[in-house]
């Protein structure tokens, strides 16, 4: 059956009918099957149409047809797709193909294009096979006068992505990056969009070719001033739509220059944004992540005149606890409704769904905006003499915050003889530091709250500062000590404002132990954070700060239990503090009192209970974290860490239902809110895991000390009465690694294994590494003994390709570099010629 239907579909019949269904967008309801006896009918058209027909623009046959051909051609109905003489494909050769001398640009029209290669599958493969450097000059694109052919290129990219998917993909991008540099790709034009969206696409897939496409477009930026204008809508608005919403914000503050034309843009942004908060909640009662990326995103951008399409989008999808937060966010940068109906609904929502004094402060803000607005407007409607003079004299003023202090700081005022006096001069609002002396005069929590009241009832606004609303919070929660301590603190209202100082003054507080002040400090920056009073990333650099390792680490515990993650701040600091600068080739220094290998192990395992909740670390760390282990002796933390990193990463790439840890019920949204993309497990194996990794495992693996009480006890295999030696212990963790997807690079491997023979069984010279020559000095084993364990080890005899038969003495003795050679003799005059200076511990 499959060799008929082989047959088959090599017809040339069949594959143009194939080429149709392909190439046309339409159902294959749409083919005429009221044709019969189709090949009679391919032939009568055949023999009427020469091979180069009018789709190759040749000029139409002299030949005249008879006239009861005429009658039936004019009763057949035309086929939707194309019929092409028997055999025209092997006779057809690249002279057929035009080669006319200015092809079409990136704006013309796709249907300008011949498309000459839709109807030769074979000739179609063979050219769009580019994703190499062999061969140029055999191809089409190889042509300088078609390299710049973009509707080519399309035509390319499309059968690449119909037979061979993202590979294809692939293999057209290192075509036009790699087989043929300074090829620019067009900015406008349908070839341009579907050109930019396919490569963008697969980059949202794989991260380093997504860091390849930004690098080209900056590169073309500089070049030539052209941009694509929906480059930082396609990258940013596809992390939003995969989850990965951390990256979306990175990407964001990095692609704003120069892919972002106006800062408003980000609006379009709005809808992935929705689109991820709608279904991934993190938890009942918490933000959408969506919306918290969009504020982040918001927050680095500087937007005008956005606050009306926001929070009607938001309230439209059902997210009206994500419209009250936006608000806040708006309101706090400055950020205003600019009509009524821009609130109105936030107002319903807030007066049905939250707490009185939540929508009392909602209505209150929009009675101070809306109702100065209307009063304004009447009075540039009034048009006698005498109101525009009362209208002149009612105008609000610019009101000095010093003088208003001083008011109510003066104690023969009362506050209604004040109030009286602010109407009269038309003030409708009072800075921080007249709110302060009013406050200092309240007597109490609730006096205070009273005089808030009347100012709000006179239509005198306190604002929005951080001040303002810590002081009615304090109030209204009765924490008369914290208020009173904030009141009469040293520090200007708007430095208040200021996180970075508020968390440096907190950890000032935390290490003198000046618990009042520490308290009102975390209440400062519990309204500044938008982790709320949790501030579970505030306490984190604090403890590192501090050098409590062990406390942070509990930090971490509660944040994993609570489902919040690191931020990169935070990450930041725990490698700059906890693990310290490090010289090339030397072990780690002491630091915070504890041993270099308990030190990083601490780091590990905070790293190892932030990263599956969604913290990025990049490779470079998790190669630090390895080396730290491997330098100070740490063989099983080194061990443990390498088979973590394995299956972690290599699980990423696994369908939903293979998560490496396990997950309650009530997180399961919670672990698919930042999926990375499918090759990111891949290329973190592939830079952790890198040649030079996998040779420092096998020497690490033979640092041991060892005794033969110690080799009897050594069975990684678990095989009864077999005993291996120690050191072979670096070669087991490569196979078990192998077994998680790392591909083993085999000659570095060999080669450390000879490098380590020669310093148990080589030639006798004298080491500067103290632990060689102890290793040297105590070794039990016979070299025989150690490559028959190192084989069984390794799985098979193939590791030394036989040399321990045919030759062991050339096995244990490889050639010496010039810097090995020079480094000895240095060694041999040092101990000949000083005194205890022969042997500098370099590690």
């Amino acid at each position: 059956m499959r060799p008929a239907l082989v047959r088959l579909l090599k017809r040339p019949s069949a594959v143009s009918v194939l080429d149709s269904l392909v190439s046309t967008p339409l159902g294959i309801e749409q083919l005429e099957l009221n044709y019969k006896r189709l090949r009679c009918q391919n032939r009568t058209i055949s023999q009427s149409t020469s091979l180069n027909g009018p789709e190759f623009g040749s000029q139409p046959s002299a030949t005249k047809e008879s006239p009861a051909a005429e009658h039936n051609k004019s009763n057949r109905q035309p086929f939707s797709f194309r019929v092409h003489e028997i055999g025209s494909s092997r006779e057809k050769t690249d002279d057929d193909i035009p080669h006319p001398k200015k092809y079409p640009s990136a704006k013309a029209p796709a249907q300008d294009h011949p498309r000459s290669l839709a109807l030769q599958p074979e000739r179609l493969e063979f050219e769009s096979d580019i994703g190499h450097t062999k061969d140029i000059g055999a191809k089409l694109v190889d042509d300088p006068a078609r390299r710049h052919d973009f509707a080519l290129w399309e035509e390319l990219l499309r059968h690449r992505q119909r037979h061979y998917g993202d590979k294809g993909t692939l293999d057209i991008w290192e075509g036009l990056t790699i087989r043929h540099g300074g090829i620019e790709l067009p900015v406008d034009g349908e070839h341009a969009d579907f050109l930019w969206e396919s490569f963008i696409e697969l980059g949202l897939k794989r991260g380093l070719l997504l860091q390849e496409i930004v690098t080209y477009a900056s590169e073309l930026w500089k070049k030539t001033g052209k941009r694509w204008d929906r480059f930082h809508l396609k990258v940013v608005g596809g992390l939003l739509e995969r989850g990965m919403v951390q990256q979306a914000v990175t990407w964001h503050e990095n692609l704003q220059h120069p892919h972002l034309s106006n800062p408003n843009d980000i609006l379009h942004l709005l809808e992935p944004a929705i689109s991820l908060g709608a279904h991934q909640m993190v938890d009942q009662g918490a933000i959408a992540p969506g919306v918290r990326a969009f504020r982040q995103i918001c927050r680095k951008t500087q937007v005008r005149h956005i606050y009306g399409p926001v929070i009607s989008r938001l309230l439209q999808s059902g997210l009206g606890r994500e419209a009250l937060w936006m608000h806040m966010f708006f309101v706090s940068h400055n950020e205003h409704p600019r009509r009524f109906e821009d609130i109105q609904r936030l107002l319903q929502y807030a007066m049905e769904h939250t707490p009185t004094h939540v929508y009392q402060k909602l209505e209150t803000y929009a009675m101070d905006t809306f109702e100065s607005q209307r009063a304004e407007s009447n009075d540039r409607n009034a048009t006698t003499a005498e109101e525009r003079v009362e209208n002149y004299m009612v105008k609000e003023k610019p009101f000095s915050d010093e003088l208003g202090a001083r008011l109510f700081a003066t104690r023969s005022f009362n506050l209604d003889m004040i109030l009286s006096g602010l109407r009269m001069l038309g003030v409708t609002a009072i800075g921080p530091q007249s709110l302060r002396e009013m406050a200092v005069r309240a007597h109490g929590s609730q006096d205070l709250l009273e005089k808030l009241r009347l100012l709000q009832r006179s239509g005198i606004s306190v604002g929005d500062s951080v001040f303002a609303r810590l002081i009615r919070r304090l109030a209204e929660e009765k924490r008369d000590i914290l208020l009173s301590d904030l009141l009469h603190s040293d520090q200007h209202p708007d430095v208040l404002e200021d996180a970075t100082m508020q968390e440096s003054l907190l950890i000032s507080y935390y290490m003198t132990r000046d618990w009042r002040h520490y308290q009102m400090t975390l209440a400062i920056l519990a309204e500044l954070s938008e982790e709320g009073p949790e501030l579970f990333n505030v306490h984190f650099r604090k403890q590192i700060v501090a050098g409590h390792l062990k406390s942070a680490a509990k930090v971490v515990d509660t944040m994993t239990l609570r489902g919040r993650t690191l931020t990169k701040d935070s990450l930041d600091l725990l490698v700059r503090k906890a693990l310290g600068p490090r010289r090339p080739g030397v072990g780690p220094p002491v630091r915070f009192g504890l041993h270099p290998s308990k030190e990083v192990l601490v780091v590990f395992r905070i790293l190892k209970r932030a990263v599956p909740k969604g913290c990025h670390v990049d490779a470079d760390l998790w190669v630090e974290i390895l080396k730290r282990f491997g330098m100070t002796h740490r063989w099983y933390e080194v061990r443990d860490c390498s088979l973590w990193l394995a299956r972690f990463y290599s699980s990423l790439a696994k369908p939903p239902g293979n998560e490496p840890w396990p997950i309650h019920p009530s997180d399961q949204h919670k672990a698919r809110v930042a999926i990375p993309p499918a090759h990111y497990g891949s290329d973190m194996l592939k830079a952790i895991f890198s040649s030079q990794m996998q040779a420092a495992l096998v020497s690490w693996g033979f640092r041991c000390r060892v005794s033969l009480s110690e080799a009897k006890a050594y069975n990684p295999f678990k095989v009864k009465g077999e005993q291996l030696v120690p050191w072979v212990r670096g070669l087991v963790l490569l196979r078990k690694l192998e077994q998680h997807g790392i591909r083993l690079a085999r000659y570095w491997i060999r080669r450390t294994c000879r490098h380590r023979l020669a310093v148990l069984f080589g030639r006798d010279r004298l080491s500067s590494r103290p632990r060689n020559r102890m290793l040297r000095r105590e070794n039990p084993y016979d070299v025989h003994q150690v490559t028959q364990d190192m084989n069984r080890a390794w799985g098979s005899h193939t590791l030394f390709r036989g040399w321990e038969v045919k030759d062991l003495h050339r096995l244990v003795n490889p050639p010496s570099t010039k810097m090995s050679l020079n480094r000895t003799r240095r060694t041999v005059f040092r101990a000949t010629h000083l005194r205890k200076g022969a042997f500098v511990r370099t590690r």
